[in-house]
Parts: structure tokens; sequence; C-alpha cells
């Protein structure tokens, strides 16, 4: 039986799997796969004998719209119309989630009800990244008031930096707090129908109001007008002191808002009433969720409002919350803003492997997810075009994007070649996009440029030739040469590779790049449309120097979500097996102010200082019962998983990971108290990190680790 719950004739549970196969993940997502006969059973039974009036899936991400069936225009004969038959279906989704929202949508005819996400708030810091920033504030102020104390307290901040892994160089030092200090973070999970308290809202206002929104200034850049500094300069410098400043000048401008109110003097005049009137009504939007209303109102027969779905602080819009959801029309992607910003990281990621390496790479690998192109509106697009010098020009109307090749003279640096993986979620919702690109991969092969100047054409007559050798015909081998799109077989989705780490189901780092390229091997070109070519796709990952990723979401870091290793991570595992050699692996950030490119090992690092190792991030997770120490679990997984792919997850890593989690008797309590299976699992991966030589940990800490586990188990044991 699925699990749920039954009330009167509606049926509310989470979606069923489809039973045990070799493979977990693709049969998840496999449509060549029938249900099994419990599943079929189980909807027949909830049809005809049950004779439930509606049927509601607790989201996100089931199964019932994967089954077999045409993409859409279901009929008789797809298994999700089938199952579901003439009963109202009520999907209860995440807002911020787009993409898959549609599919549950097109495929299982669900009227969606979104639900938002947690509360965002700043990390801050904590332990003893609190105290290395107030030796900085410290020395900051010796330079102006005691010059003689400055040596002593430098020395003692780069030995607390040196103690706690991080750059000892004042300046990159306080840049790195400042960032981590002032990173967002979900508070614990969203319970479904509630709203923001008055401090939350505030603190998501606040958020929002981060960043200029059109005509209304954000109040930081309010804050620094007022200092007579250029923001938009102390922002592209990473000025830390100074954006440290404008912060604290604007969270207390805004207490002293709320508390005396808009006529207490003509400080909150001009702009800065402006920037407040917006901080008003978005918490008054946040303050209202609408979800267990627009869920009564399907219930009740009657129409719920479409809502733009996406995140809530890149679109305020978004709240409340409790609509039925829609996404970005894939024909206005990509946006100017989003090609302007997709270009800034190709150059970004450009400069950072010219200072690693001395050079420009050959080719770049870059995964586009349907996700995060519907949530940025197309930022990956445009860093594609990026690397390859292609610009968005002024269109004659939304619904036809039109596109320049930028001369080399102007564009100052080679063309670079790149080499696209798209998920099935891509290739289901954004076909004009695969279009667009495989008519600018043509137009650039017919460029008249030279390959020390123009990689892409460097690589297409390398491949060509290849394939001509190996017995392709001329036309074939032409169209095939410049092709550089490649995803998964149509109708299918996934890779497979987070059920070999979950179940620990594979032996060597190997089987995951194998897995990676049997699932991506399939070719989109002009004339192809997901042709099995594995011996093509691995002569393009032969020229990969780079795989770059954008993380985009507030809400995931890189832990956080066990796609990203999945993704990026199998990438470079593949590029490493096929070329034997690693590739650079570049993430870029585009949730903050500014636009950060870092090396995979730092995104990593600010994933786990920020949440894993946060107290204020892991005390949100444990206020909810028995779902807190299973999320926290969930991130621990995917450090294996990070590590498996990228093996740029350092040793101090684990270690306090092990520290934080084990040693700290508190802690650990607490964590048992709230799932000690989750915390079980938690023991078991820290000894997995070991046994796989990830973590070279020391014998006390192995020691301690294999006491509490052993300890714990016996507790679990007694209590069946």
């Amino acid at each position: 039986m699925i699990p749920g719950i039954i009330k009167g004739n509606i049926f509310i549970g989470l979606q069923p799997t489809r039973g045990i196969h070799e493979n977990p993940d693709k049969a998840y997502h496999d449509k060549k796969l029938l249900p099994h006969h419990q599943y079929l059973a189980y909807y027949k039974w909830l049809r005809e004998e049950f004779k439930a009036d509606a049927i509601i899936h607790v989201g996100t991400h089931g199964t019932l719209e994967f089954l077999k069936g045409k993409e859409c225009g279901m009929s008789g004969e797809c298994f999700p119309d089938r199952l579901v038959g003439d009963m109202p279906h009520i999907y209860l989704y995440y807002c911020g989630n787009p993409a898959e929202a549609m599919i549950a949508k097109r495929r299982s005819h669900a009227v969606l009800v979104g639900y938002q996400p947690p509360v965002f708030v700043e990390g801050e810091l904590y332990g003893e990244l609190a105290e290395i920033q107030a030796l900085t504030d410290e020395y900051r102020e010796a330079q102006r008031a005691s010059p003689a104390r400055c040596d002593a307290i430098l020395a003692n901040i780069k030995e607390k930096a040196e103690k706690n892994n991080m750059d000892g160089d004042l300046d990159v030092l306080e840049k790195e707090l400042y960032r981590i200090g002032q990173s967002l973070i979900p508070r614990g999970l969203h319970i479904f129908g509630e709203a923001y308290d008055e401090e939350e809202a505030k603190d998501y206002a606040m958020a929002v109001a981060g960043y200029d929104r059109g005509e209304c200034k954000s109040l930081r850049r309010i804050m620094a007008e007022e200092e007579g500094i250029d923001y938009d300069e102390a922002l592209k410098n990473n000025d830390a002191s100074a954006l440290k400043t404008f912060d604290v000048k604007a969270k207390k401008s805004v207490e002293e808002y709320l508390s005396k109110g808009l006529e207490k003097g003509a400080r909150f005049a001009g702009d800065f009433k402006s920037s407040m009137e917006y901080i008003l009504s978005m918490m008054e939007k946040a303050r209202s969720n609408n979800e267990m209303k627009g869920l009564l109102k399907v219930l009740d027969g009657r129409y719920l409002q479409a809502k733009l779905a996406g995140d809530t602080i890149r679109n305020p819009e978004g709240l409340p919350s409790g609509y039925n959801l829609f996404q970005f029309d894939p024909r206005f992607i990509p946006t100017m803003t989003a090609w302007e910003r997709g270009f800034e990281i190709a150059e970004n990621t450009l400069a950072k492997y010219k200072e690693d390496q001395g050079g420009y790479p050959q080719s770049t690998a870059v995964i586009l997810w349907g996700l995060e192109t519907s949530r940025t509106q197309g930022e990956t697009v445009g860093q594609i075009l990026g690397y390859l010098g292609v610009r968005l020009k002024k269109m004659k109307n939304a619904w036809e994007p039109a596109y320049e090749i930028i001369p080399l003279k102007e564009l100052n640096r080679p063309r670079i070649d790149v080499v696209i993986n798209i998920c099935g979620f891509f290739r289901d919702m954004f076909p004009n996009i695969i279009e667009e690109l495989n008519k600018i991969y043509k137009e650039i092969s017919l460029l008249d440029e030279g390959e020390g100047s123009n990689y892409f054409i460097k690589n297409s007559n390398r491949i060509y030739e290849e394939l001509l050798k190996k017995g392709y015909d001329k036309i074939e081998a032409e169209e095939l040469s410049r092709a550089r799109i490649f995803g998964p077989g149509e109708g299918e989705y996934g890779t497979g590779i987070s059920k070999l780490i979950e179940t620990k189901n594979w032996e060597r780092e190997e089987q995951i790049g194998e897995a990676y390229i049997k699932s991506l091997k399939h070719v989109y070109s002009e004339n192809f449309r997901g042709r099995e070519s594995e011996e093509l796709f691995g002569m393009n990952l032969m020229a990969v120097d780079i795989v770059s990723q954008i993380r985009s979401n507030h809400e995931y870091e890189v832990t956080d979500l066990d796609h990203y290793y999945e993704y990026f991570g199998g990438l470079s595992k593949s590029v490493e097996m096929v070329k034997g050699k690693k590739a650079a692996i570049y993430i870029t950030d585009t949730t903050g102010r500014r636009i950060e490119t870092d090396r995979v090992e730092k995104s990593v690092e600010m994933g786990v200082r920020t949440r894993l190792l946060n107290p204020k991030w892991i005390d949100g997770m444990l206020e909810h019962r028995y779902h807190g120490v299973q999320k926290i679990s969930d991130r621990f997984e995917n450090i294996l998983g990070l590590a498996a792919t990228t093996n740029k997850v350092e040793n101090w890593v684990f270690s306090k990971m092990h520290s934080t989690y084990v040693s700290d008797e508190e802690l650990r309590n607490r964590m048992i108290e709230n799932n000690p299976w989750a915390y079980h699992k938690i023991l078991e991966s820290l000894m997995e990190y070991n046994q796989r030589g990830y973590w070279k940990a020391t014998q006390e800490e192995l020691l301690e680790l294999r006491e509490e586990y052993l300890k714990l188990e016996g507790n679990i044991e007694e209590k069946l």
C-alpha cells in the first residue's frame, strides 16, 4: 500500500515507487519499464472500490508523471492517464521548481498547489570564525588608534586562520568571512499552510531588498550614496569593509523605520521611502499564505488562480504561495539580463582558468538544467554564448531571439568550444533553445577563422577526420562533427549516479563515469534527436579542459542537492576517464549581489561552513522531528558523492563534520532524539568516507566513531 492517509473520499499520500530493480534510479525515470501490478492495482482500487473523489499527491517529484506514455497530450494508452482516469488530481508542489512541476501538470493532469520555501536568514559567523572576525575588526581599529599592537594581532589572525583552513592574507580573509556571514541559509523546513511570522517576514523582505528592483534601489545602494561611495565599484572590488558598513546601516535604518514610522522625520524620504514601502509590501506578502485556501478551493471544484513559479527571492511575486504554478515562456529565454550575466560568468571562469593554468581552455563542458534555466531566464545559455563569442541582439519581438557573432578583434580572445549536457527536463521544456544552439554552432563552423583563434573549428575538424576514418559518410560526419549537445535518450531522465552512491553499489570511481556516459551519450543535433552516440560523446569529452556549473538557488548549496555531484561531478569524472586527466571544475554562484566564480573545492567549503557546520542551520533543521536529521543525513551522502566524482573534498572537511556531529555530546544526543535511524546513517557515512580513502581519519577519531556507532546500533536493536 502507498503510505498515506485516507480522509472521507480523498486519498492523501506520497507517490509510490515502482518496485526494486538492479538500478532503482534508472527504473524511477525509465519510461520503457512498466509499473508493477501492485502499483496498478492500488490506483484501480482507489478509483473503483474506494471511489475516491480526488487524489492529493504530496510532492515534489513523484513517479506517476514519469510512467510510460507520450510526452504531452496524454491518451488512454498512456499510463498516467490510465491510472488517474477521471479522478481530480491535486499535487502539492514546491513553487521554486517550475521545471519538474510542468512535467507533473502536463503528464498527470495535475492541478498544482504551490508551497513556499522555508524562511531564509543570514548564516552569520559562529565559533572560531566569529573570533577571527572580531580579531580583524580589532586589527583595523588598532591601525587607526594603536599601530604598535598590529603585528601581534595579525599573527594571532594568521594562526587562527590556518587552524581553520583559511587563507591568512587579511584582505582575502575579510572577504571570505563577509561572504560566509552574509550567505542566506534556509532555517528549517516549510510546514504546509504556515506563513512567515513577523520576524521571518522582515528577514525575507530584507533579503529581497538587498537587490535593486527596477527603479527601487537596494537599501545598501542608498546607504552607499549617503556616504558618497560608488556602490557598484564597492561590489566589483568586493570591498568587504565598505559593504559590511552598508549592511549595518541598512538594518539599523529598517529597525528605526519599523519602530518610528514614516512621519518621524525627513530621514525617511526619497529613495529610502520608496525602498521601505517596497519592504513593507514584501512583508505583507510574506505574512500571507494561501496554501490551505488554495487546496480547499480545488477540492471544492473551484478555479485556482495561476502564478509564475520560481525562486521567491529572485522573483518576489511568487509569494504568497498556494496557487496553480506555471513556468516562464521558453521563447523568452535567454533574456538580455540573463545573457549579460551569463557573459560575465563565462569571462570570470576563463579568467580563473587562465590564473590557474596560464592560458585559455580548448573546450568547456556545461550542464543545462531545465529548472536553473527557468529560474534565471537563461544564465547558463548566456554563459554558453559568452564562451562562443555570441551576443544577444535586441529582438524584433519577444518571441524571436536574434544572435550576432562577435568579431574576434572585439572579443579579444579565442572562441572557446562548448560541449553541452542537457537533462531530460531541459529537453522537454526548451526544444527551441536546442534548435537555436545548433544553428549557432553551424554558423560558427562556417566562419573564416583559423584553428588558432577558433577552438570550435579546431575540434570540429579533428572530429570530422575521426568520423570519416570510422566509416561515416561526409554529410553525416559534417553534421556530427559540429554537434555539441548530448543528453539522455528520448523519454529518459536521470543518470543513475545518485542511486549508486546511495546504495553503495560501486567499487571503482570509474563506474560512476561509466554510468554518466551511458546515460548522457545521446546526441541532439539538426537532424538527430536522442541518437545514441557514445563514440562521438567521447570525442568531444577528449578536448574538455573545464567543467563549469551555475549555482542559482538560495535554497541549495552544492552540498545540499545530489544533482550537483550527479551532473557536474559525473561529467568531470567522465572527462577524466576519456582524457586521462582531470578537468578544472568551476562553480559560479549567482545568488548574491556579486557574481562569484570559485574552484569546486571552495564551493564545497562554502556549503559546509554556511550550513553543515553552522549551529544556526543545524538548530533550524532540528526543529523538525524525524525529518531534521533525515535531511542532514542527505548532506552527508552528497559529500561522499562530491568526493568520489571530483576528488576535491579536503580532509579537514570530514574531520570537522566528525567533531561537530560525533564529538559534541550535546548535539549527538539531540540528533539521536530527533531520528536515531538517520543519525545511524550519518555515522555510517563517516565510516564510509574513511573506508573509501577520502578521509584520512586519526586513530582517535575512528575509535570514537566506532564506539558511538556500536552504542547506537545496540540501542536501536533494543527498541525493535
